[in-house]
């Protein structure tokens, strides 16, 4: 795999995580809130790319740090307020030149939850959620309860039509902006919930680092495992199409050979294991009171259990074993329940009521929606293009690109092999589907040339910068290599006058010294000549008295 540039280093990480603050729902695409968008974006496909390369993963460690986990779930939280409280009030008057920002709204959801999916695979991510995962796992619970019971249904695939058919819609949807959000919030809202289901995962795995009012709630109180039985039997990550059986796998509906169709997809396991871990592990097991209705729910999963499952995950043993003892067992009758202390949904009912504490009614939040329409999403809004060249900035780039799986018609969703030449975003099979999307993609394509033509200028101008810089650098290293060079001549210069004045003191020296060891030399002889001399006249008075004495002996 070609290496992937960072989107953000490790100091602007930091710097990020510390910026992300909460937001009320009357604020929703504001620029402050645009701000806020662009900030998660960056986060959120700089973790992808750390999870990607498997390399040091700086992003999770700056959002523990700035402690901002429970800030992503106000983000959730609020996000889906303003989808499903202010969304249905505020379609109808958005005009197409802003129904962009209506989408970046909407998508908004997706990207915090898309975030906590990549966060969440570290235990510490848990712990420092603190209460605020009992509500990320309400959250999880109202998605995959919607999800089992087909209130959000997998969107149905394009079906080929004919020219004729085709014009046909193509004039329908020209004018109806309203329908293409519609659409746009149905897949958004798929989207998501498939992400709660491994969020559901996440929150089961580390059962034990989380508060315990987390393992009470998802057992006692939202008994979640009565909601993920009918999930598997609704199975909403296949559909059927005209190719065939498609399963949703990495945010893409894939074809399903005939042979592959028991192969488990990573969504079907992540409820496998969510099952697993509530039911097979004794302490979360001795918290579930298993009742007669409970057991009758539970037993249906035995129809699933084959070898080919056991094969894939041999820990499904445990639980087909599980099941067969409790199809033999008699259940108890049901015991009182016990009152047990919950926490407070704080950050639900900061978004769900007004600041005296009333819960916002119906007339309330279309007021809020008339509100946005007439400021943050009209037609002609003062900051709609600094913000949409800034959301260009944070799209454009080869790092969502290689994050990307093999491109497709951004018109009829095959395979494609041309794209864009100008903002190199979308990609097309062919001129014919370019012409139909051009009407639809002009007014991005402009955005993101604009936004390509100034990162390019800034990074020419920081380049230029850099060079100037160089060159004076090498022009001070120049002349100081110069100034060096001069020094050390006028040292050598300096070195040769002393030699020269120090040259004629040698000499005299060395004439000294030989007048000084030839006058210690003549002194020297002197001194020998005088001890001969003495020794010679001893020598000779010797000789006188042995002379003297034998002319005694002659005269006695």
């Amino acid at each position: 795999m070609a290496a992937i540039a960072n989107t953000l280093s490790v100091f602007e990480a930091q710097a990020y995580a510390k910026m992300v603050a909460p937001f009320r729902v009357r604020e929703v695409g504001s620029k402050a809130w645009m701000r806020q968008h662009n900030i998660v974006e960056q986060l959120n496909i700089q973790a992808h790319q750390n999870a990607l390369t498997k390399h040091d993963e700086f992003v999770v460690e700056a959002i523990l740090e700035a402690e901002k986990v429970p800030t992503l779930i106000h983000h959730l939280l609020a996000t889906e307020a303003w989808r499903e409280k202010v969304f249905p009030h505020l379609k109808d008057c958005v005009k197409s030149s802003a129904s962009i920002k209506v989408y970046v709204a909407l998508y908004h959801e997706a990207t915090v939850c898309n975030l906590l999916e990549v966060l969440m695979y570290h235990e510490n991510i848990c712990e420092g959620g603190g209460d605020a995962m009992c509500e990320l796992a309400d959250y999880c619970y109202r998605k995959l309860l919607r999800l089992s019971t087909k209130r959000i249904k997998p969107p149905k695939p394009k079906a080929k039509l004919d020219a004729k058919a085709a014009l046909a819609a193509a004039i329908s949807s020209s004018h109806s902006s309203t329908d293409t959000l519609t659409e746009q919030a149905k897949k958004i809202e798929y989207s998501t919930a498939m992400c709660c289901i491994t969020l559901a995962r996440f929150l089961t795995d580390h059962l034990g680092s989380l508060p315990v009012s987390v393992p009470r709630q998802l057992l006692d109180h939202l008994d979640l495992p009565m909601v993920l039985v009918p999930l598997m039997e609704a199975a909403p990550w296949q559909r059927r199409s005209s190719k065939g059986i498609e399963k949703y796998v990495e945010g893409q509906w894939l074809k399903i050979e005939r042979k592959d169709r028991l192969r488990l997809s990573k969504l079907e396991a992540q409820v496998w294991l969510t099952l697993y871990n509530l039911l097979m592990d004794q302490r979360w097991r001795s918290l579930y009171e298993f009742t007669n209705y409970r057991k009758d729910v539970l037993v249906r999963l035995k129809r699933y259990l084959n070898d080919i499952l056991k094969d894939q995950l041999p820990l499904l043993k445990d639980l087909q074993r599980l099941l067969e003892e409790l199809s033999l067992m008699k259940m108890p009758a049901a015991a009182k329940p016990l009152h047990l202390i919950t926490p407070v949904a704080s950050i639900r009912e900061s978004v769900y009521r007004t600041e005296s504490g009333k819960e916002r009614e119906e007339e309330e939040w279309k007021n809020i929606a008339l509100e946005l329409v007439k400021s943050v999403f009209a037609e002609n809004s003062k900051d709609r293009q600094e913000e949409m060249r800034a959301l260009a900035e944070v799209y454009s780039g080869g790092a969502i690109d290689a994050l990307l799986e093999d491109p497709k018609c951004s018109e009829c969703g095959s395979p494609a092999t041309k794209r864009c030449s100008s903002c190199e975003s979308d990609w097309y099979c062919g001129r014919k589907c370019q012409v139909k999307a051009w009407k639809r993609h002009k007014p991005l394509c402009k955005l993101l040339t604009e936004a390509t033509k100034r990162k390019a200028k800034t990074h020419t101008a920081s380049g230029s910068k850099d060079k100037i810089k160089n060159k004076n650098k090498n022009s001070l290293e120049s002349k100081a290599k110069a100034l060096i060079q001069e020094v050390k001549v006028e040292e050598v210069k300096i070195d040769r006058l002393k030699i020269e004045e120090i040259k004629p003191q040698t000499i005299n020296a060395k004439e000294v010294k030989t007048e000084t060891e030839s006058k210690q030399g003549k002194e020297t002889a002197m001194r020998c000549l005088d001890e001969n001399g003495e020794a010679v006249s001893g020598a000779n008075e010797d000789s006188r008295g042995v002379d003297d004495m034998l002319a005694l002996e002659e005269i006695e």
